[in-house]
C-alpha cells in the first residue's frame, strides 16, 4: 500500500485537540530539527549574518546590493514564520541547534560563491515550499505560497548574478570551476534516499515526495538553467555524502 494512503488525509488547524500526536511531533521535528529557518535558533542568525556580510561585501554594484538586502529581509521573515509555527504547535523555537546541512558552512570566498549559493542552495528551499503547498496542517499550507515565491526570487537572483559573471571568459571559467562544489552540496541537502523519516512525512502528507524523488526533480529542472549559462553540468555523484 502507498504510505500516503495509510492515514486519511484531512486538515488540522492550530490547536486542534484531535490532531494525532505523531503528526504534531513530525511537524515539530521538521521545523525545529531539519528546517533551517528559525529566528529562535542562534545558529540560524549566524548563517543570516554570513549571507548578509558576503552580499554587501562582494556585490559588484548597487543594484546587486539591493537584491542581497531583500533576500536577507525575506530570510528573516521566513525565520519569524517558523517561530510562529513552532509556538502554534506547542514547541519552544528558542534554541541553539547546529545547522546540519554542510552547504551553509561552505565559505563565501567571493561574489561567485554567493551567486552559486543563491542559484543552487536557495533553489532547494523552493522545493520545500512546493512540498508544503496543500499541507494538511492549515497554518503551513497558508504560508507555503509566499515561501515558495521568495525562494524562487532567490534562485532567479543567483542565476541573474551568474549571467553577469559569465559575460567574460574569466568569469565563465571561474563559475564553471565553482559549480561542482555547490552542485554536490545542493544534492546532498535532500538527505539520504534511505531516510527512515521520509516515508513518515509522506504518510502524513507533510511531504509529498521522498528525498530521492525530490532530488531527481531538482536535477531535471536545474540542469537546463545551468546549460543556459553556457556551462557544462557537474558530476551528480562526485564527493557526495548522502545518496
Amino acid at each position: 500500500m502507498d504510505p500516503a494512503t495509510q492515514q486519511p488525509m484531512r486538515t488540522w488547524k492550530q490547536g486542534d485537540p484531535d490532531m494525532p500526536e505523531e503528526f504534531r511531533q513530525m511537524l515539530v521535528k521538521l521545523l525545529l530539527d531539519e528546517h533551517l529557518e528559525n529566528n529562535g535558533n542562534t545558529e540560524y542568525r549566524k548563517i543570516l549574518a554570513k549571507i548578509a556580510d558576503a552580499g554587501l561585501r562582494y556585490a559588484p554594484h548597487g543594484r546587486a546590493m539591493e537584491i542581497e538586502t531583500e533576500i536577507v529581509r525575506q530570510e528573516v521573515h521566513h525565520g519569524k514564520i517558523c517561530e510562529d509555527l513552532l509556538r502554534g504547535l506547542g514547541a519552544d523555537p528558542n534554541c541553539t541547534k547546529p545547522i546540519k546541512q554542510y552547504a551553509f558552512h561552505i565559505p563565501f570566498d567571493d561574489w561567485i560563491d554567493l551567486a552559486w549559493f543563491h542559484a543552487l542552495i536557495d533553489r532547494v528551499g523552493l522545493y520545500v515550499g512546493v512540498e508544503w503547498t496543500g499541507s494538511p496542517y492549515e497554518p503551513l499550507a497558508v504560508v507555503s505560497p509566499g515561501l515558495e515565491a521568495d525562494e524562487e526570487f532567490h534562485t532567479k537572483s543567483g542565476f541573474m548574478h551568474l549571467r553577469e559573471i559569465c559575460n567574460t571568459p574569466e568569469g565563465k571559467a571561474a563559475a564553471q570551476e565553482r559549480l561542482q562544489k555547490w552542485w554536490t552540496a545542493a544534492l546532498d541537502m535532500f538527505g539520504k534516499s534511505s531516510s527512515v523519516n521520509s516515508p513518515v512525512y509522506v504518510k502524513w502528507g507533510i511531504k509529498q515526495h521522498s528525498n530521492e524523488e525530490l532530488r531527481q526533480k531538482y536535477v531535471a529542472e536545474a540542469l537546463p538553467e545551468i546549460r543556459k549559462l553556457g556551462l557544462q553540468p557537474a558530476d551528480n555523484l562526485l564527493n557526495r555524502r548522502f545518496l
